[in-house]
């Protein structure tokens, strides 16, 4: 089953309005108003909007109604597959709604995906240019990559990947939404592999853009995993930063953005670093973690499992005596035992055990004390290879 992602635009308004004037002005006090900011004020005046155009269509509808709508089933009529649709919604009421009255007529046609919790993107706007690009942008992908790699109900990036590729079932229809967020959604597309669709409302002639090849030099990313890891958690002095790391800077400039000398990642370089994210893990151990890991596979396939946060979650435990507790990671029916602790998004191992006497005994010891180890040491074991590295 395929994943068509589709951004929701306002043709189902301006079609509406073509026919019928009823809500017209009630429409017009809400249009691009922001959801984050402004729904709850205006959630009234919404709800009779999308009543009275869903009664409208719900018995006159045809797949004219919406340029999403005409998109998708041409889609299905050309793939001949069972399509799943994921409805992403900018920051604004008037979206918001149109979002929620095609999940209500596509439901009856497909499995359909819109959650407002998730599937509005906050700052997604184009009222501020800085807001939409520092701050839409960012969610937006943060967004797409959490539905491609199935982390639906998820408003944080959290790292879990399929094996076999994420974006492997995954097109996107862009008839609607902002045309700003086209040329970025291309590039997720193109760099991932997937198709774009769209088909404006007075054609029926439907357009793909298919996915090309697309070559990206990983060595960078195996260079300097340690410098993009650095922006992505944001950049406070760059300046100073961007002296000790002036290579890295002229190698990888399209990947950074910086205003007031603060740096993170740029819209590209946050799809490229995500895209190679999902062929390795990412985590902080000591060197007795590492050495142990690089001398036997199944611990690093004990880590790539222990990566998945919704795995980790599950089968974590704290364990210890006294004042000394530890984070302790069970795989289960195993000797393997994987001890950490998280800070933000990142994962810090101290302890790794294949031998269930050795944790036991360690566990036991009050002495042994999380504060008394630094892994420091940034590094990342490839998924296919299970070959460790050192980042820094």
């Amino acid at each position: 089953m395929k994943k068509v992602i589709t951004t929701v635009g306002t043709s189902i308004f301006e079609n509406y309005f073509k026919t019928m004037k009823n809500i017209r002005n009630l429409y017009d006090n809400i249009k691009d108003k922001s959801f984050t900011e402004d729904y709850e004020a205006y959630q009234g005046q919404a709800n009779k909007i999308k009543d009275e155009v869903l009664k409208f269509y719900k018995t006159n509808y045809t797949e004219d109604i919406s340029a999403e709508i005409k998109t998708i089933n041409k889609i299905k009529a050309n793939l001949k597959e069972e399509l799943e649709i994921y409805l992403i919604a900018s920051d604004t009421i008037n979206s918001y709604i149109a979002a929620e009255i095609l999940k209500e007529l596509l439901k009856q046609d497909y499995k359909v995906h819109f959650n407002k919790k998730h599937d509005v993107i906050k700052d997604l706007q184009v009222k501020d240019k800085d807001r939409f690009v520092n701050e839409g942008l960012p969610n937006l992908i943060q967004r797409i990559e959490n539905i491609a790699v199935g982390n639906v109900e998820e408003s944080n990036f959290v790292g879990k990947f399929s094996s076999d590729g994420c974006y492997n079932n995954v097109i996107f229809n862009i008839s609607g939404g902002y045309k700003a967020t086209i040329p970025h959604l291309t590039m997720i597309a193109q760099i991932n592999g997937s198709d774009l669709y769209y088909i404006f409302e007075e054609t029926e002639e439907l357009i793909t853009i298919p996915s090309v090849p697309i070559t990206i030099n990983m060595e960078l990313f195996d260079e300097y995993a340690k410098q993009f890891k650095e922006l992505e958690d944001g950049i406070d002095n760059y300046s100073k930063w961007k002296e000790e790391n002036y290579v890295f800077v002229q190698k990888a400039s399209s990947c950074i953005q910086v205003a007031d000398n603060i740096a993170d990642l740029s819209t590209l370089g946050t799809i490229l670093w995500r895209n190679y994210k999902t062929k390795n893990v990412y985590f902080f151990a000591t060197d007795e973690v590492i050495r142990k890991i690089e001398s036997n596979k199944i611990l690093a396939e004990k880590v790539i499992k222990f990566m998945n946060k919704e795995t980790r979650d599950s089968k974590t435990e704290k364990k210890g005596v006294g004042n000394s507790k530890h984070f302790v990671f069970d795989d289960g029916n195993n000797d393997y035992r994987i001890i950490y602790y998280e800070k933000g998004e990142d994962v810090y191992i101290y302890k790794i055990f294949d031998d269930e006497e050795e944790q036991v005994k360690y566990l036991k010891d009050p002495n042994n004390k999380p504060e008394n180890y630094n892994p420091n040491i940034y590094c990342s074991i490839n998924r296919a290879t299970k070959e460790l590295e050192r980042k820094s």
